[in-house]
């Protein structure tokens, strides 16, 4: 998203989302994936939309490095795959997307903290200074 993008009239300002630690990371993507997988499943987005905008292989890499949740990194793995699913077997769809959310949910209650973390998640970027 630029600095000032118009959307429906709306204006945006640049925003990003990060998590500070393992577990909080992974709880982010656990429930960013969630959010998708309720989208997809509703017919709100398209599986290729998922599957460009979240469930791609850039994500799967990050979830390689040493202390990520199995169960995650197999969810994401099979989300990766949901837009072949579509394609190919479109009536296997909703199963496919339950499955992963059975996984994400059991991540996150395995991650589950009692203790709100002290950063929150959105984080507003700076605006540059015009030149």
């Amino acid at each position: 998203m630029s600095e000032s993008s118009s959307i429906r009239g709306a204006s945006m300002e640049d925003v990003s989302l990060r998590a500070e630690g393992g577990d909080e990371a992974q709880r982010l993507v656990a429930i960013s994936a969630l959010g998708m997988c309720r989208a997809l499943a509703s017919s709100a987005v398209t599986a290729a939309y998922a599957c460009r905008q979240l469930f791609g292989p850039a994500l799967l890499a990050r979830l390689e490095a040493p202390g990520v949740h199995p169960e995650l990194r197999h969810a994401i793995h099979l989300a990766t795959e949901l837009e072949d699913v579509a394609d190919l077997v479109p009536d296997k769809l909703h199963s496919s997307i339950t499955e992963i959310e059975t996984k994400l949910l059991a991540v996150l209650s395995s991650l589950a903290s009692i203790e709100v973390p002290a950063e929150k998640w959105l984080v507003k970027r700076p605006v540059p200074a015009p030149h």
